[in-house]
């Protein structure tokens, strides 16, 4: 039967009761440090808006290690002593029980670095404060009395679990150079996928995020219960997109092998319609883009009237071009036939059939991949498509509808693993 929970008293010092109720968004990285390992908070990647997508507590003084067991924080290491669902405030904590903490002390003594990987997107939100996370965490393991990394993603990030980018910073960083032992190396989180009563009056798990992160880094995953009490592990489900499988069915086609051509020896306008991520942007990078044609697309011009003015003047100039937006309506594609049509041309729409299901994950994959650069749409992105959608057909003006299925093709090796990476 597992102990009883230990109620933290006292754990959180008087700086960090003075925690300021305004939303700080940001503190200076080094601030603070524990006695004797070196830790200290650092801010890492690019600020949005005054936020850094990773805060890490790190020394440069551990040793590295081979061995690494990593964790959530929050229902893993401890839960709210309100007994509410989340946390009232920084010092609203205790150790989820007794086992906690012996087991982190013998992983410690093993040779294991203990290190604890947690989203932290309430952040972003401005529902938890930079500050109030930091002297959390920083009360958590002065009761544990071993040397703690932390690893926080503040946001929707590439540093976002499932994604790997806390523990690749982490082994690429933080580790002394020492490569880690993932045939000996953990992590323990409950988003895992469990559904409603998987034990007795048990609500079902919020996501499985923690699971999938487990997965995507290559590292043996255990749920809280599985881990400190031996509980028996529970069914679950995935709840995403299983890229192995689609690839399974869907094997890639490599550069060499692809001769797909989609272009037209005369002149013409290319529409191009389908929700976000759905390939649109690789496809006329692809197969259109080489061969001359000019991309009209909203997200660099900026406004519609921006779009219509700059496509006007390149079909002037004798060139073809490609309206690389969503254009899910027909009066959305209209401004184009009627550009097409003035100038005395043809005008095609290419129709991306990529399933929605995998156009989410693609998303995803797009932040990963460009690190960042190019951000996930929101889902009301897609529910806006969804409610704008008509159908494309040849009585709107369009010369050729072609319909084009998605076709995995990687440029190398490096996104081909990252594509088969879990996303929530």
């Amino acid at each position: 039967m597992p102990g009883k929970p230990t109620k933290r008293k006292a754990a959180v010092d008087t700086k960090a009761k003075k925690t300021p109720t305004k939303k700080v968004r940001v503190d200076d990285g080094g601030a603070s440090s524990d006695s004797g390992h070196g830790l200290r908070w650092i801010n890492v990647g690019d600020a949005h808006g005054g936020l850094y997508p990773l805060i890490a507590y790190t020394s440069d003084t551990l040793e590295g290690v081979e061995k690494v067991a990593g964790f959530d924080i929050d229902f893993t290491i401890i839960k709210t002593a309100s007994g509410k669902k989340f946390a009232t405030g920084p010092s609203d904590w205790m150790f989820w029980d007794d086992k906690v903490i012996t087991k982190l002390k013998e992983l410690h003594n093993d040779g294991y670095r203990v290190v604890f990987f947690t989203n932290q997107g309430g952040i972003e939100k401005n529902k938890v404060t930079v500050s109030g996370f930091q002297s959390k965490a920083e009360a958590i393991i002065r009761d544990l009395d071993i040397p703690v990394m932390v690893f926080a993603s503040t946001g929707t990030n590439m540093y976002r679990k499932p994604y790997t980018g806390m523990w690749d910073y982490f082994t690429e960083n933080c580790n002394q150079g020492v490569k880690v032992d993932k045939s000996q190396s953990l992590y323990v989180g409950d988003a895992a996928g469990r559904a409603k009563n998987w034990a007795k009056d048990k609500p079902k798990d919020f996501s499985c995020s923690d699971r999938m992160f487990a997965a995507n880094v290559g590292v043996k995953f255990y749920t809280p219960e599985e881990f400190f009490f031996d509980q028996p592990p529970a069914p679950f489900q995935w709840r995403s997109f299983d890229t192995k499988e689609f690839l399974k069915k869907n094997p890639p086609i490599s550069k060499q092998a692809d001769k797909s051509d989609y272009t037209s020896k005369t002149q013409e306008v290319i529409v191009m319609v389908g929700p976000p991520a759905t390939g649109k942007s690789t496809f006329r990078k692809r197969y259109l883009e080489p061969h001359g044609y000019v991309t009209i697309n909203r997200d660099t011009l900026g406004t519609m009237a921006k779009c219509l003015k700059v496509a006007e003047q390149t079909i002037q100039s004798g060139k073809s071009i490609v309206a690389d937006n969503t254009n899910p309506s027909v009066a959305k594609r209209s401004e184009f036939i009627s550009l097409a049509q003035d100038a005395g041309i043809p005008c095609r729409c290419i129709w991306m059939q990529t399933p929605i299901e995998l156009a989410h994950h693609l998303n995803m994959f797009r932040q990963r991949q460009t690190k960042d650069a190019v951000r996930r749409v929101p889902d009301v992105g897609y529910n806006i498509f969804k409610k704008d959608f008509q159908a494309p057909t040849t009585a709107e003006g369009f010369t050729e509808i072609i319909k084009v299925n998605f076709t995995p093709r990687f440029d190398d090796k490096s996104d081909e693993e990252l594509f088969q990476h879990w996303t929530d």
